[in-house]
């Protein structure tokens, strides 16, 4: 038998109520008597009927739906804290579209005005224009432009100029460095490499401001020919780690950007017969799966990924349905050291490989 579909004035006509009533009902609005109530709802249940959700939209000016905005999902880092995104919004039963910009601005500049188009509720930024030290001004107006009023939330990044109806939540990495270097210094290292990133980034540019002040802190010592810029990748780590082994004398200790880097460095110095953590101690960031499966296993900075993807969906849906943010609208969360088998002390004269 053919499945009849029916719509809210077909439930409304059977039950002789108006529509506003059976969207009362739908919407579950204490405005109508109980016992119309009953019966428009064993009508609904009757046919099983389900609203539909772009008409309900337009009368309740909500979508039920999120945007994420990021660059690169195949990052270990992203997906995680996206996967915690879904999780926090389910709660909320959202859902949550997602926009991948393969690391490119202009088409980050595109998702964000589809994603206007589309009318969602809120917009989750993190990575690529909000990672930025020097915060794009053209963004920030097409953000005011076609976006505001709708609630923006940041993830480890900024937008300076964009301030209403906008809240952060970021990991302390600058913290974090003091963590590492006070954990290697403990371990007897004195001479500390950095290996991976990009300056204007503020992922690495905190990394690097940290380890210049850490210095009146901690006992070590950074040369300039010692940090090696590359990129955020696997093979960003093995193109830094190949341009370390030129220099003539070398750390005993690397600080990567992140797990992958940190994975491109350590196969690099298994392809050369370099022992880690007999020759380098290595330090990754993230806590990502890929630090579980190198050999050795990855000692990492962990980030707090449930609360970060949490936060930042309660920040939304606060914001969404109009209630205040007090005082709290950016949070930093601490970062936490997860001890593997990549670091140790020190057990070698500084040498260069050919």
């Amino acid at each position: 038998m053919k499945k009849v579909k029916v719509s809210i004035r077909d439930i409304a006509k059977e039950c002789n109520v108006s529509v506003a009533t059976v969207s009362r009902v739908l919407n579950n609005s204490g405005a109508v008597k109980e016992e119309t109530r009953r019966l428009v709802q064993s009508v609904i249940e009757r046919y099983n009927y389900r609203p539909n959700e772009l008409a309900r939209g337009l009368f309740t000016q909500r979508t039920k739906s999120i945007g994420v905005i990021l660059p690169e999902i195949t990052s270990h880092f992203f997906a995680k804290v996206f996967l915690e995104i879904e999780k926090a919004s389910i709660e909320y039963e959202q859902t949550v579209f997602l926009c991948n910009t393969l690391s490119d601005n202009a088409l980050q500049d595109f998702y964000t005005l589809r994603l206007s188009e589309k009318q969602v509720d809120g917009l989750l930024l993190l990575g690529g224009r909000v990672n930025e030290t020097k915060t794009n001004v053209q963004y920030v107006k097409l953000l005011k432009d076609y976006i505001f009023p709708t609630p923006v939330v940041i993830i480890n990044g900024k937008l300076d100029g964009y301030y209403d109806r906008c809240a952060s939540v970021s990991s302390d990495e600058h913290e974090a460095m003091f963590q590492a270097l006070d954990y290697l210094t403990g371990l007897g290292h004195r001479k500390i490499g950095f290996l991976g990133g990009k300056r204007g980034i503020m992922s690495t540019d905190i990394k690097l401001k940290a380890l210049d002040e850490a210095k009146s802190s901690f006992d070590y010592e950074m040369r300039e020919e010692w940090i090696k810029l590359s990129s955020y990748t696997y093979q960003g780590g093995v193109n830094a780690m190949n341009e370390l082994l030129k220099e003539k004398e070398l750390p005993t200790a690397i600080i990567s950007i992140n797990d992958e880097v940190a994975a491109g460095v350590i196969n690099t110095c298994i392809s050369k017969g370099i022992k880690v953590p007999g020759d380098f101690s290595v330090l990754g960031f993230d806590d990502s799966s890929i630090s579980t499966i190198t050999m050795p296993g990855i000692t990492t900075l962990a980030h707090p990924y449930e609360e970060l993807g949490s936060i930042a969906v309660n920040f939304l849906n606060n914001m969404i349905n109009e209630k205040p943010l007090k005082d709290v609208t950016n949070i930093s969360l601490k970062m936490s050291l997860v001890e593997r088998e990549s670091c140790a002390a020190p057990r070698r004269s500084i040498r260069s490989w050919k």
